[in-house]
């Protein structure tokens, strides 16, 4: 079940908000969300379900004890099945095609490998396991949670299967009140815009751009210079709208429940640098794999050889190949590069360097979008020496990446869903709009498509 299927907005929620709201209910929430969770991912599959329950299980069981602050062998059995199991559905067969299957082509892949489906959003939870497992074992959660409210930061369906990346501090406060929670008009004001600008930005942006770029990308090697361009930006629009789009009605779902999850976006696009690019990008990702990568490898002592790590298992991270590897590793000179080279990159013009980094992030992207052959052919074609025969954009696409680039570079959609107005005038306008671009976006939702993060 996705966030933009007509079953999930008209019938789960509804439910479940019933459920949740009801006033006899009140002492039975944790339970209510927590088999919501489970319908919602159980949706994609009861073995998928099953894995993700015993994981949950497992690592309470093992972090529960009061040794486990300060025990390496707890914390070793805490993360280890966790682990195993990312590695098992997602990395399994790459390891094997790299270690022992370098000549085989994909069609002739080991069949248990073709037939082993990925669990939804298996990195997200498994990393949320993790920070839980190593924060007990600092001592940084002296006191163990009771075992739904431990489930409930795992397996809560807002970020269950497509981030934010969540530590146990972000969401103790709200899971622990629960019961008393109450929403008034102003907080659910604020989370359904915070939903209706999110399914927007996937519905209305990502999801029309992706279906101009789809066609395009069939052949890279044929496009014109113009095309490629286009493809490249247009690409990197999408995939901005789709993930910052999941995240804003993630954050909207939360709040209906009474829990605050952090921010995971803070214009990217609009950044500096590439080492500024990692501090607005996917927020609790980066933050993440400095706290639980990056300084316990030693952090700024070892600074090249530990960017190098942490970028290569960043791109690991998002997908099981050498594309999304050497996706990683390409940042990872993006940021030294600016570290040694600083100097002369700060004189530019403020408008110059976040030209130039969007450009140098958007055409990393294309390694998210092609393989090796196919981003080669895209570079190829930018620099005009691929054929030449394939489409052009037209005057309509142009229109359309330019309305995307406004939306990224001139619309605040935290600031619009949160602003308050002081006049009930402005209130219904502002509760008007948000109801025509709901609409607007349920126009389109039959031909709205999966999120690209759900295959991390």
């Amino acid at each position: 079940m996705i966030f933009n299927q007509t079953e999930f907005l008209f019938v789960f929620l509804p439910l479940t908000l019933a459920a949740f709201f009801a006033p006899g209910l009140r002492a039975m929430r944790p339970y209510t969300l927590l088999t919501a969770s489970l319908v919602f991912y159980g949706v994609s599959g009861i073995e998928h379900a099953a894995v993700l329950a015993i994981e949950v299980v497992w690592v309470y069981a093992l972090t529960r004890p009061l040794r486990a602050a300060g025990s390496r062998l707890l914390l070793t059995l805490a993360v280890l099945p966790p682990a195993l199991a990312l590695l098992h559905y997602k990395y399994l067969g790459f390891v094997v095609r790299t270690l022992i299957g370098a000549g085989i082509s994909a069609d002739e892949t080991f069949s248990l490998f073709k037939a082993t489906l990925l669990p939804a959003g298996i990195s997200f939870f498994t990393f949320n396991l993790i920070s839980f497992a190593i924060d007990r074992y600092r001592g940084e959660i002296p006191e163990m949670p009771p075992f739904r409210r431990f489930a409930l930061f795992i397996m809560f369906f807002p970020h269950l299967v497509a981030g934010p990346i969540l530590r146990y501090r972000d969401v103790a406060d709200g899971l622990a009140r629960l019961k008393e929670f109450t929403l008034c008009n102003g907080e659910a004001a604020v989370a359904i815009g915070y939903i209706c600008l999110g399914l927007a930005a996937k519905v209305l942006i990502a999801d029309t751009l992706g279906r101009i770029v789809d066609p395009m990308a069939h052949a890279p090697g044929t496009l014109p210079p113009a095309g490629a361009a286009y493809v490249m930006f247009a690409y990197s629009f999408q995939i901005y709208f789709d993930f910052y789009g999941y995240s804003l009605v993630a954050i909207g779902l939360a709040s209906l429940f009474g829990i605050r999850f952090p921010r995971n976006f803070a214009r990217p696009y609009e950044a500096r640098n590439p080492r500024d690019f990692w501090r607005r990008w996917h927020m609790t990702l980066s933050y993440w794999i400095r706290d639980y990568l990056y300084l316990p490898l030693g952090g700024n002592a070892r600074y090249v050889r530990n960017i190098l790590i942490v970028f290569a298992l960043c791109g690991l991270w998002h997908g099981a190949g050498w594309n999304f590897v050497v996706w990683g590793l390409y940042h990872a000179g993006l940021v030294i590069a600016y570290h040694f080279g600083r100097t002369g990159w700060d004189r530019l013009p403020n408008l110059a360097q976040i030209a130039a980094t969007f450009v140098l992030v958007s055409l990393g992207w294309t390694l998210f979008l092609f393989d090796f052959d196919g981003a080669q052919a895209l570079i190829q074609s930018l620099l005009g020496l691929g054929a030449a025969t394939g489409p052009s954009p037209t005057a309509e696409h142009w229109v359309l990446l330019l309305l995307a680039a406004l939306a990224c570079f001139a619309v605040y959609p935290e600031a619009m869903a949160e602003r308050k107005a002081h006049r009930a005038a402005a209130d219904y306008a502002r509760t008007a709009a948000f109801a025509v671009l709901f609409v607007a976006t349920l126009l389109f939702l039959d031909r709205s498509q999966d999120f690209i993060y759900f295959r991390f």
